[in-house]
């Protein structure tokens, strides 16, 4: 991060300085908003969360940082700055900061895809600028302008814009004032703050707030071809499209498709990863990319941890698919298994964030695995439901009992899907089954 005068900060989040010496001869060299890592001379945000509230550390920043902390109230210390909000303080000097550094902005949303989308993108710009990308999942009100405060001298940003309440991407859109914008679909994810598919919609819409330029959707989607916008670009499979792409051929190795006769590859599986990398070339094409560095981009990403990574040991495939789950990124998970030969086993937890109508929508998933898997194990009670749409299976309480089922019935051949949203952690049973795995075929 640039340097920022703290008089100038007071300003910028109509701050109320208390205790205070000389801020015109203090300046900050960063933000942070967790005590435990924050740097000298890095401005402190005390933010609630459900878990913490950040005024009980302000004490502990003041003395690590230097400089004041922004608070929402008074604390027993005399370096603050009192602000009415301090996460509304945290996005307003983000955008004061972004107009400072002054990149081009690819604003990212949409329920599926954002990620890998971000790294296709990421992966073919830096061949030719400059360019940050969302840091992890830096998506939120929290993460979006700590990516913003990375920000260097780099000509291009690449940000991921989430949301699980109304009016989020709204105010990301505001910060970030992107100068394009991508909504990559509408599924069925946070529908507890939504309430239906129109709902998601209307939230990904709120793109459109700060955006500048062109804003690209998927064209394919219904419900997204019903935005009313300027300088709308549809981008998908369809011949009516503004870049419409040909799928050519795909495998668990990869992807390759075609637009005007020239052809790209990929060597991520499935139609979510196909769907990301059509999204990213178009963009790049309007952005004059020559067809090579897209292909050099595009070929230069690999497996992100936990989004659909297989891993072949010991007879066994794996597919890590454990970093969330919605019944949009499931389905998709089980298209990559359907292509793919020999006993097939998935490992759910549940799908949380669904609203009134999760268990229809998880017993929905359940009757979509009947023609793809062959034994189901489920994990806790949000799962349920994926038994009732299935017609069998097993469930089990926790990760500790699921990997003990496991070793009963994994043997050679077998392909194993792990799956569940991310408050599960079921990342951990696949590392503890790799872990184990050679002591239990060899039992078998």
């Amino acid at each position: 991060m640039r340097t920022i005068n703290l008089k100038e900060i007071l300003n910028i989040i109509d701050g109320d300085s208390i205790g205070i010496s000389n801020p015109d001869r203090k300046n900050s060299v960063g933000v942070s908003v967790d005590s435990r890592k924050i740097k000298e001379g890095e401005l402190f945000f005390a933010l609630k969360g459900e878990r913490f509230d950040g005024h009980d550390f302000v004490s502990e920043a003041i003395k690590k940082s230097c400089l004041p902390a922004v608070v929402e109230r008074k604390t027993q210390d005399d370096n603050l700055i009192l602000v009415e909000n301090s996460l509304k303080a945290l996005g307003d000097l983000a955008l004061y900061y972004r107009n400072i550094v002054s990149p081009f902005v690819i604003g990212i949303t949409g329920s599926v895809g954002k990620t890998t989308v971000k790294e296709f993108l990421g992966s073919i710009f830096f061949q030719v600028q400059s360019t940050l990308k969302s840091f992890m999942n830096y998506n939120n009100l929290i993460g979006v302008p700590l990516n913003i405060f990375r920000l260097e001298n780099e000509k291009v940003a690449i940000l991921e814009l989430a949301s699980n309440e109304k009016g989020e991407i709204k105010r990301l859109s505001e910060i970030v004032m992107p100068d394009w914008g991508l909504i990559t679909s509408i599924g069925r994810s946070h529908l507890e703050a939504f309430k239906d598919l129109k709902g998601v919609l209307e939230e990904k819409k709120g793109i459109m707030a700060g955006l500048k330029g062109p804003l690209f959707i998927n064209g394919d989607d219904e419900l997204l071809s019903t935005i009313k916008y300027d300088d709308l670009i549809r981008v998908g499979f369809k011949k009516d499209n503004d870049y419409s792409f040909k799928q050519v051929q795909s495998s668990i190795d990869g992807s390759i498709f075609q637009i005007k006769q020239k052809e790209f590859y990929i060597q991520l599986p499935s139609m979510g990863a196909l769907r990301s990398a059509i999204f990213a070339t178009a963009i790049a094409l309007r952005y004059g990319i020559s067809n090579e560095v897209i292909q050099k981009g595009l070929i230069g990403v690999k497996p992100i941890p936990h989004r659909l990574g297989i891993k072949r040991q010991e007879g066994i495939t794996i597919i890590d698919d454990t970093y969330n789950s919605n019944p949009d990124s499931l389905l998709n998970s089980l298209s990559v298994m359907s292509i793919m030969h020999g006993r097939k086993v998935a490992v759910l937890g549940g799908m949380l964030e669904l609203g009134d109508n999760s268990q229809k929508l998880h017993r929905d998933c359940g009757k979509e695995l009947q023609n793809i898997i062959d034994e189901l194990i489920v994990i806790g009670e949000e799962a349920k439901g994926f038994l009732d749409g299935f017609g069998g299976g097993l469930w089990v309480k926790d990760k500790d009992d699921a990997y003990e089922e496991l070793k009963n019935i994994i043997k050679d051949g077998d392909i194993i899907l792990f799956k569940s949203s991310h408050f599960l952690h079921l990342e951990t049973l696949v590392l503890r089954l790799e872990e184990g795995i050679c002591s239990i075929s060899c039992t078998h």
